[in-house]
């Protein structure tokens, strides 16, 4: 309930839980969690059939707790139907008025036995309907979708942001090799492989990584394969300058300054002092000492100018990040359209400032992690048409030869619809007065 209303968010919730919970009751508990908000809308269009009441009307317990159970019902197996009506009638006497205990019950045994004839609407007769009543996404967004990437590709994006995302590892190559990495953690009972597209990735099949000794003493940091195309987009050198623009929580400042070999510069800027410390805590953990952390907003001129000059810029920026939905369901019930054309002036401005900021010759990459062309193409458009002596360089030319099936025709990487199961990112690399 209290992420439906936007008070908090999936892992600091469930950072509450306690201590004492055995590892499968919070196995279920996450579980119930998340897939409750992955498939809301699906959830909703079946026990709105079932209720006489208007779902719109409930109390926001009462809507929880008929969601918790319809999860139960609808999507786990293993969890037998009365036990998943009674422990939510259960709850429901617990949290929710009295009048709502009878209502709950019906509501949940009313479901259980139409489950089979709930069907929704037709995908070829009614998209719209039908795409966000089964794979949960907001009206506004596969509306959206559809007016830009035909039917096809928008169940593509709704399946994939439902699905579970995989467990992706950063191998710190300052401390140990990918080899080697494997190597320890099928000693330690975890299954892994190495990434297709990264040469730096592991992407973990079974096991905790978190739990393991490699990670306390800084062998990998968990990061998804495409931001790890971003930080080889940049393609730092030793001893050079480095600015990350908006850095927090630290992942790619970590990994320009192990491309440096942690020797020269990084500079991870971000507007918030309390991020900033999770970004010195894990350059703490991996060994860093080469990545300076710098409170600033580089949307304002002043910000910008007291940082000085650099070699290479990374602005991954503030975007409505629509490419990592899967790894946050409950964001997307959070957002709204408006927030595209928002950030993308606020992307605008960042890239602005710093450019004033790059040194002759040097090379400055934008990054998003959203679907939408106005905070992607259009941004980096804009900004060309706008700065003279600036050149779009194509990342064929920087990227590993595996990553060539994700950089589009004007050089842009975009893994969207990739096959290798990667986050939905976007990149540009651009380059002032002739840089490589």
């Amino acid at each position: 309930m209290r992420s439906d209303e936007g008070v908090a968010f999936g892992p600091a919730l469930l950072a509450q839980v306690p201590a004492t919970m055995s590892a499968v009751d919070r196995g279920l508990l996450t579980e119930l969690f998340y897939g409750v908000l992955r498939h809301r809308s699906a959830l909703d269009w079946r026990l709105a059939a079932c209720s006489q009441r208007a779902l719109a009307h409930l109390a926001p317990t009462t809507l929880a707790l008929l969601r918790l159970g319809a999860y139960q019902l609808l999507f786990l197996s293993r969890v037998p139907p009365s036990a998943a009506v009674n422990e939510t009638v259960a709850l429901t006497k617990q949290l929710s008025a009295p009048t709502d205990v009878g209502f709950v019950n019906a509501v949940l045994r009313a479901l259980d036995r139409r489950r089979h004839e709930l069907v929704v609407p037709d995908l070829l007769e009614r998209p719209l309907d039908h795409l966000t009543a089964e794979y949960s996404h907001p009206v506004w967004l596969v509306r959206r979708w559809l007016k830009r990437f035909g039917l096809q590709r928008t169940l593509q994006l709704c399946r994939a942001n439902n699905a579970i995302p995989p467990l992706t590892l950063r191998v710190n190559r300052l401390v140990t090799t990918r080899e080697r990495l494997l190597e320890v953690l099928r000693k330690e009972g975890i299954e892994a492989a190495p990434c297709v597209v990264s040469p730096h990735g592991v992407v973990i099949r079974g096991g905790s990584p978190t739990a393991t000794r490699a990670f306390t003493q800084g062998w990998y940091y968990v990061q998804d394969e495409a931001a790890q195309l971003v930080g080889l987009a940049v393609a730092p050198r030793p001893g050079e300058r480095v600015l990350d623009a908006c850095a927090a929580p630290g992942g790619k400042s970590i990994h320009l300054a192990e491309l440096m070999e942690d020797h020269g510069e990084v500079v991870a800027a971000d507007v918030r002092p309390d991020r900033l410390s999770l970004v010195a805590e894990n350059c703490r953990r991996m060994g860093i000492k080469c990545v300076q952390t710098a409170q600033a907003d580089l949307s304002q001129a002043a910000d910008a100018e007291r940082l000085g000059r650099f070699d290479r810029i990374l602005v991954d920026a503030p975007c409505s990040a629509l490419g990592i939905l899967r790894r946050h369901p409950e964001a997307k019930w959070h957002k709204t359209e408006g927030l595209i054309a928002r950030f993308a002036v606020t992307q605008r401005a960042i890239l602005d400032r710093v450019a004033s900021l790059l040194k002759p010759g040097g090379v400055l990459v934008y990054s998003t992690c959203s679907t939408e062309r106005e905070e992607n193409e259009d941004v980096v458009t804009e900004f060309l048409r706008t700065h003279r002596g600036w050149v779009l360089y194509d990342l064929r030319k920087v990227l590993p030869p595996a990553a060539a099936p994700l950089i589009t025709p004007q050089g842009y990487l975009s893994t969207g619809g990739n096959p290798y199961d990667m986050d939905h990112f976007f990149a540009a690399r651009l380059t002032y007065g002739g840089g490589p």
